[in-house]
């Protein structure tokens, strides 16, 4: 229970109790209002939420949300659960948001007991890039509010926020989950802080930045319903302060949720998918983030290979050019692991969802000999491409080895999302070969991992 005082509590204790509550209080009316949600609406979406994972709550109602917002009744984790939901994701229907609701939601404090663990957190965002950007000791002060936010503290959070790309591949991805949650924690937190318009834009900017990276590594895991509620947040965020790069990109990482052709979860919406990414395409101009611009043209050629071909190839040669001018790659930044190895496994691909496994083959096998080992997602998900590829030139023995490599790849990263690319090419593309030898060891392997 949050700030409900038990028997027993001493005065001082249950005088605590009362002022979280109000401080608490005061930060639900705020987050209310910035969603432009009445008391009753809010009470609504929080009731639907709770219907959605099997926990109806008839009691929440615009006079419990009243006396919440003026201090007069505690906040139980699980109302505090189906807040958060129903003011970071407003009209959608993810069920399983697996993440930290009490961190997320902008603690005005963090109990004693946590305090070692931020303080792990701080040291190890202080050793990101350049130690002396971010002080943990000055950080965990302004957290406690006994420093006001300044602009070191800003540039610093920005800097770890701009470097957790270049982290990926080079530590196991549950470590980077866990941390990017953590600073985007941190960041969330500090956004409720008084502080001057520049620095307040500054901080949302970081903070959308490492929301988008989150939803990202939550898809590469295999946890679809958690990235959409970070995706969410990035979007939201990147609106209010005008950051071009950082909502298109949410944009595009979004996609996956509803695509057909790169699927994060079963099922989908293409047009949805494609509705996301020209919205994506829109916030960006052909010279604002050109390498950002190139990616999101690239997804769209993905989407509409199938079923138009020559748009699919002019949004390619489109992505090359904006890739060739764009000169030297981001050195930090969302943007910052891409390369024109990346724009060739894409065209391969492309070539290959459009019907010519022939032209995209020895792109995808150009591409997966320069790729660098640290992209271990997109290693495996390239050499699965590659077999598909084979698959559809009815070289069945090749294409099986080559999906089995990149099985070994992704159990070695850890990462569920290229097995279903594996699963899905073998379900698509080797249907019709079932009772071949090397077919069947394949589907051998995929169950052992299955009951795993």
């Amino acid at each position: 229970m949050i700030g409900a005082a038990g028997d027993g509590r001493s005065a001082a204790g249950q005088r605590m109790v009362v002022e979280e509550m109000k401080d608490w209080g005061w930060r639900l009316r705020a987050a209310r209002a910035e969603r432009g949600l009445t008391e009753d609406a809010l009470a609504g979406e929080m009731r639907r939420w709770a219907e959605l994972l099997g926990t109806p709550r008839p009691e929440i109602t615009a006079n419990a949300i009243a006396d919440w917002e003026g201090g007069a009744r505690p906040l139980d984790q699980g109302a505090l659960r189906l807040l958060w939901l129903a003011l970071e994701t407003p009209g959608c229907g993810w069920s399983d948001p697996d993440v930290d609701v009490w961190s997320l939601f902008r603690p005005a404090r963090r109990p004693s007991s946590d305090r070692e663990r931020r303080l792990d957190f701080l040291r190890f965002a202080a050793s990101m890039g350049q130690p002396a950007a971010l002080d943990p000791e000055r950080l965990d002060a302004v957290l406690d509010e006994t420093v006001r936010v300044d602009q070191r503290v800003v540039e610093g959070l920005a800097l770890v926020s701009r470097q957790f790309n270049r982290r990926w591949g080079t530590e196991p991805p549950h470590v980077v989950r866990r941390d990017v949650h953590a600073h985007l924690e941190v960041l969330l937190t500090l956004l409720d802080a008084p502080m001057g318009g520049d620095m307040r834009s500054d901080l949302a900017s970081a903070a959308a930045t490492a929301a988008v990276f989150a939803g990202h590594v939550a898809i590469l895991v295999g946890r679809p319903d958690p990235a959409a509620v970070y995706l969410e947040i990035a979007q939201r965020l990147a609106r209010q302060v005008a950051d071009a790069e950082a909502e298109a990109m949410g944009l595009l990482i979004s996609s996956h949720l509803f695509s057909l052709v790169c699927p994060a979860r079963p099922g989908g919406d293409p047009a949805r998918a494609q509705e996301l990414l020209e919205a994506a395409d829109d916030r960006l101009s052909r010279t604002t983030a050109p390498v950002a611009n190139a990616w999101v043209l690239l997804r769209e050629a993905e989407e509409v290979a199938g079923r138009d071909e020559r748009t699919a190839f002019r949004l390619m040669d489109e992505a090359d050019r904006l890739v060739l001018r764009a000169g030297r790659m981001p050195a930090d930044g969302l943007c910052s692991r891409w390369s024109m190895d990346l724009n060739v496994a894409y065209r391969g691909n492309v070539s290959v969802l459009a019907g010519h496994p022939e032209r995209g083959i020895p792109l995808l096998e150009a591409a997966l000999a320069a790729l660098p080992r640290e992209l271990i997602a997109t290693r495996p998900m390239a050499t699965a491409d590659l077999g598909g590829a084979y698959a559809l030139q009815g070289e069945v023995d090749h294409a099986c080895a080559l999906l089995t490599q990149a099985l070994t790849q992704a159990v070695a990263a850890g990462l569920p999302e290229p097995l279903n690319r594996v699963r899905r090419v073998r379900a698509q593309r080797l249907a019709a070969h079932a009772g071949a030898g090397p077919v069947r060891e394949l589907d051998e392997r995929l169950q052992a991992l299955s009951a795993q």
